[in-house]
Formats: structure tokens, sequence, C-alpha cells
């Protein structure tokens, strides 16, 4: 038997099969990843196939270093599930394949998730993609003179997948194969929904006025305004028309409620006709941290930043859903392109934790037939968790294409069994003895403006 050769193809969300509603009804995604095996001149001295999955995170700062292994995964398959490869040239080649998919490692709670089944953390579905962090910190010695130390920290997460040939009667292992996976979130669809232990399915704010002495109606008392948005507020999807950056949207709609005075009816109907402005600013803070499990506040390196994006609406002319009521309503939909920097899945591990937090300051401008003038702000301050998303959300939303993406579609396919999120580099890597990481580098969107706030800690990342 030749050296066999192990190939990536991707990595895709299946739906599971559960023993309740209830046990469906909470549980997330289960990400799998797909490859081949091909070997040449298979001959008999081994009847099982037992494939690995492993990863691990690999935090060091200074001198210290700590490995938080992942939750494994094993298939062991028959050699009888090989196949004949064929070729266009002539029929058959004497090359055999083993198509295979095998669950991808999840993290396991926090010792604080664990104690707090109630926290917040617990929605995060424990998929943690390739990646590399680096960073410093200061540490304090403890010597004749206390002193301060700058040390560097880096935090690797790596997964590497092995395959044993195996004679199943003796146990022997014939052959060995060991390659890194690099398990990307580039291109796996994500949703982002508001981080809170409420049931509630929007979450809404109330616009204040910018300036009282400013007159709406007259006389007469101003109007009231709600401003609600949706806890799941979207899902993040590939950009079509920048597919070199790698670039991100979310789209979040926005419902605009007016409440008029019912002395001012008039007045509210007259200004129901004409168009809102609104102009939202935008902005993503990204807490990323790691340590080496050291319950020394010294030993974590973090690293926040902060993406700002501005945009300029203009609403739709409010409507009634009845000529006697006062309450007028209108939607917009917020277009944000997603920063790099959130664009991994929010991670709570002992070692590494990434968290965010997206805020929202929308100015409405609003105008009567006199062109008197209002501006109501309303602000959102949302801590935000970034998922993996439900197989049967994607379905019924979007379309995947290799190429392009996540696309929204009009049909819904509840017919389909999976969705394919991550169509993967096509690795081919022989029989390996040592893992190595495969990290990537994307450029940072067009259109956002990405610095660290003046109160972070002394580190870049």
């Amino acid at each position: 038997m030749s050296t066999p050769t192990i190939h990536v193809l991707g990595v895709s969300a299946a739906e599971e099969t559960f023993s309740s509603i209830e046990d469906k009804s909470s549980a997330s995604p289960r990400l799998r990843l797909h490859g081949r095996i091909a070997i040449h001149n298979q001959d008999d001295r081994f009847d099982q196939v037992k494939i690995r999955l492993q990863g691990a995170i690999r935090s060091t700062i200074g001198s210290k270093v700590a490995v938080e292994k992942l939750n494994s995964s094993t298939e062991v398959l028959s050699a009888l599930a090989f196949k004949p490869a064929y070729s266009a040239s002539r029929q058959m080649v004497e090359e055999q394949h083993l198509d295979f998919s095998c669950p991808l490692p999840s993290s396991a709670p926090t010792r604080e998730a664990r104690q707090n089944k109630s926290s917040r953390n617990g929605n995060i579905d424990g998929f943690v993609p390739s990646m590399s962090l680096t960073g410093s910190t200061y540490i304090t010695r403890v010597t004749a003179i206390r002193d301060r130390h700058l040390v560097e920290g880096r935090c690797d997460v790596v997964y590497w997948l092995e395959a044993e040939f195996v004679h199943s009667r003796s146990g022997h292992v014939v052959r060995r194969l060991s390659c890194p996976v690099d398990v990307s979130s580039l291109h796996t669809l994500l949703q982002v929904e508001v981080s809170s232990n409420q049931q509630s399915e929007s979450v809404e704010r109330i616009a204040k006025p910018q300036t009282r002495s400013l007159r709406y109606f007259g006389s007469h008392s101003q109007p009231e305004v709600l401003v609600s948005v949706p806890r799941k507020l979207g899902f993040m999807v590939s950009d079509s028309s920048r597919l070199a950056t790698g670039c991100r949207k979310l789209s979040i709609p926005v419902s605009v409620n007016i409440r008029a005075p019912t002395n001012a009816r008039r007045q509210a109907q007259s200004l129901m006709s004409d168009s809102l402005k609104c102009s939202v600013k935008t902005q993503w803070y990204t807490r990323r941290a790691f340590s080496t499990g050291s319950l020394a506040i010294e030993s974590v390196v973090k690293s926040d930043t902060v993406s700002t994006q501005k945009l300029a609406l203009t609403l739709p002319p409010p409507y009634s859903s009845t000529l006697s009521d006062s309450s007028y309503t209108t939607h917009m939909e917020l277009n944000l392109l997603v920063p790099e920097s959130a664009t991994n899945p929010s991670i709570s591990t002992d070692l590494l934790s990434i968290s965010y937090t997206l805020d929202l300051a929308m100015k409405f401008e609003m105008g009567n037939d006199d062109n008197v003038k209002s501006t109501y702000n309303a602000g959102f301050s949302l801590p935000v968790t970034i998922r993996t998303a439900q197989p049967e959300a994607i379905l019924s939303r979007f379309s995947v294409d290799p190429l392009l993406g996540s696309l929204p579609i009009v049909e819904q396919y509840p017919s389909l069994g999976m969705a394919t999120y991550y169509i993967g580099h096509h690795l081919s890597v022989a029989a390996a003895e040592s893992i190595n990481l495969v990290s990537k580098k994307h450029n940072r969107p067009h259109g956002i403006t990405q610095r660290a706030p003046g109160n972070s800690p002394n580190i870049i990342f």
C-alpha cells in the first residue's frame, strides 16, 4: 500500500436527531467536517479506519503555558467502504477513496457557566474557529523591589485530523496519518442575537427630543417616539460585491412607532404624509482576552477594539392601521458592514474569551407643514452573541453559493437535510510527523474605520 492522502473538503451543519421537542429547541447546530482518504494498491493488512478529529487552545504568556483540549470526535469505518476512483482517460484506476464526516470538536462550558446555568454565555454554541492571537501584558514580580515587566503572549486554536489503519483482530496499527486542519469561520453563516435572559422578542427604546424648546405642533405637546429592534438581529452574510475583502453584511430591521397627542391629530396626519429622516452611528466593540488559567489578573492578555460606521436613511411615511388611531408606524433596515474583528463566533472557555457589544445611536428628524423641525435621539447598547445559525433558519431564508456565499431566497426548502456553510480549500496532505498551525489574514472591509479606544489596555493585536 502506497502512502495515503487526506483531502479536507469543507464544513457543514446538519440537523441532529433528538429524543424530544424540548431537546431540539434548546440544542445548537452541530458542525461536521467532510473529508476524503485516498489510497493506492489497497491490501488486506487492515480492515478498519479510525478517524479522529481533535482541537486544542494553547495559551502562552511569558514562561507560562496552558493547553485546553476541545472535545474530540472519532469515527470508525470499515475498509469495505473504500470505493474505486474513476478517470476520464480510463474507466478505473488503482486509486480508491473513502468519504467521511465527523463532528467538529466543541469547547466545554466554563467553570462560571457550569456553576450558573442561567448565564447568558449559555447561548454560545461552543464552536471555536482556528485563530491566532498575540498581545502583551504586564506581570508584577515580587522581589526585593516590587517591579512590573512587560511580557508577550500568544494564543492559538488548532485542529488536526488523525487516521489510523487498523487490523481489528490483532489491534495492530498498519499506518497512521496526521494533518492540520484550518476550520475558518469566514464562510460560516452566523446569527447575531442580543444576549439577554429575558424572553421578549424585541428590544425597545424611547426616543427623547433633543431640544424641548423647538415646537413640533405649535403650542401642543410633542409626540412620543418608540424605536424597537428584534432580539434576533439577523444573519451575517457574505457581500457578493466585496468578495475580495471577505466582507460580511448584517441587516437589522428597525420599527419606529410615533404616537401623536390626541389634540393634535390633524397636524399629525399632515406630518405623516412626509418622510422621516434618520442618521445612524454604529459601533462594534470587540473584547478579546486569553490567559494561562491562573487566577492572577496580570496573566490575562486583553484587547478592546472599536469599529465605527455611519449611515443616513430616509424612512417611508408612517402609516396608521385605523383612521381613528393616533399611532403611526414606519420601518427601516440597517445594512451594516461587519468589521473583520467581529466575524468570529462568541467564545467563552477557561483560556479564551471573545465577546461583542453593538452600539446604535439613532437621530430622527421630523418636520410639519410649517417647516418646524424636531429631532429625537434613541440609543441602544446591545451585548450580542454571535453563534452558528440554525440549519432550518438558513434553509428558509438563504441559499448558499460556493462562490458568492449566502444569498437571500424566496422559496423554502424544508426537505433538505443539510446546508453547506463552508466550501473549504481542498487540502491534500500526506502523512505528517508534526502539526502546523494554518492561519489566514483577511483584508478589512471598506468603509469601516477601526481604532483602539483611549481607555483600553496597552495591547495591540
